[in-house]
């Protein structure tokens, strides 16, 4: 049996692909809205952060001696406990969950290890305080119990109150384990200065440079943008008088299995006029006559387009005559198409010299998109091909590379990104925080090496519990519809409220379009 942190969604996200030509659902407009001068004013907000107080610390509670609910029982037949047996019974009802109270001695942050065991592959949650903390997956493999650890988790002095979910199948939980976390206040990252990428353009190195020196410091505001019209962002600027800094599109559009549509550079290129940092994800719809992100959806193979042909530095016309020779397959050849189509568009922001925050094949971990579904290992070869094709053949110079694969076990080699994002989601109504336990987690597996970021949320997240748990992430980027407008064009308040947005552009952490553009100094 192995274990892992889960930091992702357990399921697929409800999300629509960006650039929706049908846009009822926002405040209509007809055409890209220019920069008004006039703003409400707000007063700059700093942020509070408790006093910390570090104590050594380290506790072990036996399962067996708390609340159990629901169809929760103590046993015995599984090898291996510690104490006098362990709690079992999570078969899925909403009341079967354990809580486990803690004396919690000194206001700081904790290591939580869960010790846990399945006959079967199981996703189940830990909540402290009634707040979420992440997600674990057991794969069941064999009938050891082992351990998962959160890391840094802040809890105030007195009693918490630690609850273990019911999970997606039965399971057996053995004991808490609290311990003390000093590594959380070390600021110990070595971060490469250059871009990754070979030949990267002075506008490139100067953006990663701005990245490098602010992380840490100051996070950068991002907006997913629907469509051109850049409906979020003008939402957002009304709200608190600041723009994001970071315009997110999709290039989705230069895919095979869509219709292309130039409006995406065009609005990269406005944003980069009006002093802006322009961002791109891909919504890569299959290269086949089913074609969709979802994995579910298409029966395109991404195994079947895999190869041992070295085709990341070959004309079009020769990858075409290895397929007619019968050395590669249709869906390899389909997919090289498609990198050729976005390249081409980047190619364009390049030669204005406009830098890139390139996030391409997210989320693959989680399984729901194809470019993720076959496996780890079609999944590096994407990745690899992809990047050695825009970075050699293409030559692209303006590429700041994000790994987004949301799975230790689909990292990818690190001389070939620069960023390490995650995208982290949360029910309605809930508090985002700082999400320090999944910067814990994303630090550890890139060896502190690398910027760290959030690619996607659904909730800004919190500028206090961000400084305070030393998880300044260096960007974010908050998903479009419901996570941010209502059917009226206004803000939903329902993942994010009006207040947090007044928030979080007005902090004297955060980096808003203003700030960044009178840095840099272009903007109209």
């Amino acid at each position: 049996m192995s274990m892992a942190a889960l930091f992702t969604a357990c399921e697929e996200i409800s999300q629509e692909p960006l650039n929706k030509t049908d846009s009822s659902a926002y405040a209509p407009t007809e055409e890209v809205t220019e920069y008004v001068e006039e703003t409400v004013s707000f007063t700059e907000y700093v942020a509070k952060v408790p006093e910390i107080n570090t104590t050594e610390a380290s506790m072990t509670i036996e399962a067996e001696d708390c609340k159990l609910n629901g169809s929760l029982y103590t046993d015995e037949q599984r090898k291996g406990f510690s104490g006098n047996g362990y709690v079992t019974g999570f078969y899925g009802g909403s009341a079967d969950y354990l809580v486990i109270p803690a004396d919690i001695p000194s206001s700081q942050h904790y290591n939580i290890t869960v010790c846990v065991a399945a006959d079967s592959n199981v996703t189940s949650s830990v909540n402290v305080n009634d707040r979420n903390i992440g997600e674990f997956v057991i794969d069941g493999e064999d009938e050891r119990f082992v351990r998962v650890t959160f890391y840094g988790v802040y809890m105030d002095e007195g009693e918490a109150l630690i609850q273990i979910n019911q999970g997606s199948d039965n399971f057996e939980i053995d004991y808490i384990e609290i311990n003390n976390n000093d590594n959380i206040y070390e600021n110990d990252f070595e971060i490469q200065t250059e871009p990754v990428a070979p030949e990267a353009s002075n506008e490139t190195k100067k953006l990663l440079k701005y990245l490098n020196d602010n992380f840490g410091k100051k996070i950068i505001t991002g907006q997913y943008a629907s469509n051109y019209k850049n409906t979020e962002l003008e939402l957002i600027y009304k709200k608190t008088g600041k723009y994001p800094a970071i315009r997110f599109g999709d290039i989705g559009g230069y895919a095979q299995g869509s219709i292309p549509d130039e409006s995406e550079i065009k609005a990269a290129k406005d944003w980069n006029e009006k002093g802006g940092i322009v961002g791109f994800m891909w919504y890569w719809n299959s290269p086949s006559s089913d074609s969709s992100i979802y994995a579910k959806d298409t029966k395109f193979s991404l195994k079947s387009a895999m190869t041992d042909e070295d085709i990341s530095q070959m004309g079009i016309a020769e990858i075409q005559d290895l397929y007619k020779q019968g050395k590669i397959t249709k869906e390899c050849l389909k997919l090289v198409e498609d990198i050729d189509a976005v390249s081409e568009g980047f190619s364009e922001l390049a030669e204005e010299g406009i830098p890139i925050l390139w996030r391409p094949l997210h989320e693959s971990g989680g399984g729901w998109y194809w470019w993720g579904a076959d496996g780890e290992e079609a999944y590096q070869w994407l990745y690899d091909l992809m990047y050695d094709r825009m970075t050699g053949y293409h030559k692209l110079d303006n590429l700041i590379w994000i790994w987004n694969g949301q799975s230790e076990d689909y990292m990818v080699d690190s001389s070939k990104y620069d960023i390490a994002a995650i995208d982290i989601y949360m029910g309605p109504n809930m508090v985002y925080g700082s999400r320090s336990e999944q910067y814990q987690w994303l630090k550890q597996v890139t060896d502190s090496g690398k910027i760290l970021a959030i690619g996607e949320c659904s909730s800004i997240p919190g500028i206090d519990e961000m400084i305070r748990d030393n998880s300044l992430w260096s960007f974010f980027g908050l998903w479009y519809g419901d996570y941010l407008t209502s059917s009226s064009g206004d803000t939903a308040d329902v993942y994010t409220t009006e207040e947090d947005l007044i928030k979080m552009y007005n902090a004297e952490n955060s980096i808003t379009l203003e700030s960044y553009a009178d840095v840099y100094g272009h903007r109209n």
